[in-house]
């Protein structure tokens, strides 16, 4: 049976002659400071706040509600090749399709259509893209099962800048990545020249952190399109529904916001009552890890139907007029969401008073039996919500 997410890839492309892949070429950039290590101490004690009602970080895998599993971490990027080959190639990431196929580029109107008002030009419908998905082993509720994706999508035709914010900013969101074996992986993204955001260049030790058991190592650098990619490793290894062998155990997503409070209760009113946060009780620190120099506050929830840890950080001191890009401005992400029926989640989308990224307002098909749509957070970060085989399009042939 085909996988859901590769269907709705299949079906938005090949029908109309295309294939969907991704690629980018290397970016040859270092960076070295020097080395300090970092240790954390998070005190774990029952949340004080009505919206974060967990009394300990949450762990394990979460049963499916609203919300069926997480689809993907969405990444807008500038080339196919060089992403394919840092995630896939260097990380140990999977791919949909083979290496070396074919993949051009090919228009959608669905897909057109549901970002069209978060692209800001004129010309929407002049775009061309394509896609290339990357499994995340370990993000499935059980081995075998479906895994999330990084949906990397490489849009032309319309006018884009490259999306770089401050790891502070409201708006910056970054990937972390749970691998088997930290030196090697660091080792191969060094000798072609990736950037590493970490202090001093190298893993720093952590005393901690919520949800996490055991001695932690971790290092942050950047991909291709200078996208913030957290790297750790655990001792003991943590479970996971990886397969055996696997280079990599599991991954969280992590959303710097502006109001942590506002944020997490509008995730909650959209996403339904099964995503719960547990808040840190004190203020962190990871200036080391990540190169900042604030404290944060941290909630986090599980992403129903996976063991996959959504974490919201809100900064001390970070930047009331931060920027906002442009749905398709490469280094832009987005978080999607595979939900049970898509008009359940518009109602609480319009019951907030947002509108999505579509001018319908409404799910729009991108193939004859799967809809989505798109809708902004308060730091534009978007959610995506996309059900299947809830209706079929009245239009489809």
């Amino acid at each position: 049976m085909m996988r859901t997410e590769e269907l709705e890839v299949r079906n938005l492309f090949q029908g109309r002659g295309a294939q969907v892949s991704v690629s980018f070429p290397n970016t040859r950039r270092g960076l070295v400071v020097t080395s300090v290590m970092l240790f954390f101490v998070v005190p774990v004690a029952r949340a004080q706040t009505p919206w974060a009602t967990l009394d300990a970080p949450p762990t394990g895998v979460a049963p499916p509600g609203d919300a069926l599993r997480p689809g993907h971490l969405g990444r807008q990027i500038a080339e196919v090749e060089p992403i394919i080959h840092f995630y896939h190639d260097l990380i140990g990431l999977e791919l949909r399709g083979t290496r070396d196929q074919p993949r051009p580029f090919g228009q959608n109107r669905g897909l057109q259509e549901v970002a069209e008002l978060a692209q800001g030009v004129p010309n929407p419908y002049d775009q061309a893209s394509r896609v290339a998905l990357l499994p995340i082993p370990g993000t499935a509720a059980a081995p075998g099962g479906l895994e999330m994706t990084i949906e990397a999508i490489e849009i032309k035709g319309i006018e884009s800048r490259p999306f770089h914010p401050a790891l502070t900013d409201p708006g910056a969101s970054y990937l972390k990545l749970i691998v088997s074996d930290l030196d090697k992986t660091l080792a191969l993204l060094k000798d072609e020249r990736f950037p590493i955001i970490t202090v001093g260049g190298n893993p720093v030790e952590l005393t901690g952190w919520p949800g996490i058991t055991g001695r932690i190592r971790a290092v942050v650098v950047r991909d291709p399109d200078g996208y913030p990619v957290e790297l750790m490793e655990l001792n003991p290894p943590p479970p996971t529904t990886a397969a055996p062998g696997s280079k990599v155990l599991g991954a969280r997503v992590t959303i710097v916001v502006d109001d942590l409070e506002k944020t997490a209760r509008l995730y909650q009113s959209l996403v339904g009552p099964d995503f719960q946060f547990w808040l840190s009780p004190s203020p962190l620190d990871d200036q080391d890890l990540t190169g900042t120099h604030s404290q944060f506050r941290l909630a986090e929830a599980m992403v129903p139907g996976s063991p996959v840890v959504m974490e919201l950080v809100e900064y001390d001191h970070h930047s009331r007029h931060f920027e906002r890009p442009h749905f398709q401005d490469p280094g832009a992400a987005h978080f999607l969401f595979m939900a049970k029926d898509d008009d359940v989640i518009i109602g609480r989308v319009k019951a907030a008073n947002l509108h999505t990224t579509s001018p319908s307002n409404a799910p729009v098909f991108i193939a004859p039996t799967t809809r989505m749509f798109f809708v902004t957070d308060p730091q534009g970060f978007w959610l995506e919500f996309m059900d299947h085989d809830v209706k079929r399009d009245p239009n489809a042939k």
